[in-house]
């Protein structure tokens, strides 16, 4: 198995590439292995799948999903789920009309900090795709308000900014069961991205094995060597699969480029050979 990559998105959140343009550009880079993990969002796994076959690149269902657990919230990635499956197509519905209302929310917090930004102009960046904070960061460098993305989330949209707001999230142990419904495996994702304490986040590992969590992802763009291979251990220890992703977004995030593990080294493809055996087990379980 050569090059991997398990955490991508595209114009179905707030990618700047088509589904089939990153199915593409993976497969003229030499990838054998990818999943598209887009925000709340499976309306480009199709095209996405149709487009693996074209190329002839494995492509594994993916979703990223912001959830609720016992003190806080933190992203679990689901891989490998049926993408037709109405329980998950019909949460991801109420999870988009809450980032309907958050993202109106927002604008009228910017319009009071002086940023006049409107639903039409973050539409005509976000396209076909579920709208977003980072399609907001668009628009507020496009009106010249900030200069960069990382200033438009430091300075307004992070949490605890002057135009964060809040929404809905879907719990953690209700997600994971609905993904392995449907056929899927649940990994919680970039452990070292979190406001909350890691290490408080980790004390709850056993906990949420026990709930069902299959995995971490351990190799992630952003985390360091020493944390890449302290999660292999603990995912280890608490009998969980380790995956890793690049969190690629094209345009939004211009530093990071396909395949990029930590501190530059490429995603160790074992990532992906451990994600398709443990998606192997849970589907034999349904049968």
């Amino acid at each position: 198995m050569s090059q991997v990559d398990l955490h991508i998105h595209t114009t179905a959140s707030d990618g700047s590439l088509t589904p089939r343009d990153i199915v593409r550009k993976a497969s003229e880079e030499g990838f054998k292995v990818i999943s598209i993990t887009d925000h709340d969002s499976v309306s480009g796994l199709e095209e996405g799948l149709v487009a693996g076959e074209e190329f002839q690149i494995k492509v594994i269902p993916g979703v990223e999903l912001s959830v609720n657990h016992e003190s806080g919230s933190l992203h679990l990635l689901g891989y490998g789920f049926d993408i037709d499956n109405s329980e998950i197509i019909e949460n991801l519905k109420c999870v988009v009309n809450s980032r309907q209302d958050r993202n109106r929310k927002i604008l009228r917090k910017l319009e009071k900090l002086g940023c006049l930004l409107t639903e039409e102009d973050v539409k005509a960046v976000s396209g076909e795709g579920t709208m977003g904070r980072g399609h907001i960061a668009t628009v507020l460098i496009q009106k010249g308000y900030v200069s960069s993305v990382k200033e438009a989330f430091d300075s307004f949209l992070t949490y605890g900014g002057p135009a964060y707001v809040d929404r809905f999230r879907l719990e953690m142990k209700t997600s994971i069961e609905m993904i392995h419904r449907a056929g899927g495996v649940a990994v919680w994702a970039h452990p070292g991205l979190h406001t909350i304490s890691l290490e408080k986040l980790i004390g709850m590992l056993p906990l949420w094995a026990a709930n069902g969590l299959d995995g971490l992802e351990s190799d992630y763009g952003q985390h360091s060597i020493a944390l890449r291979d302290r999660l292999r251990v603990l995912a280890l220890e608490n009998k969980l699969i380790f995956t890793g992703g690049s969190d690629f977004h094209g345009d939004l995030k211009p530093d990071v480029n396909l395949g990029n593990g930590p501190e530059g080294e490429l995603i160790d493809p074992i990532c992906a050979e451990s994600l398709i055996a443990r998606l192997r087990e849970v589907q034999q379980n349904l049968k």
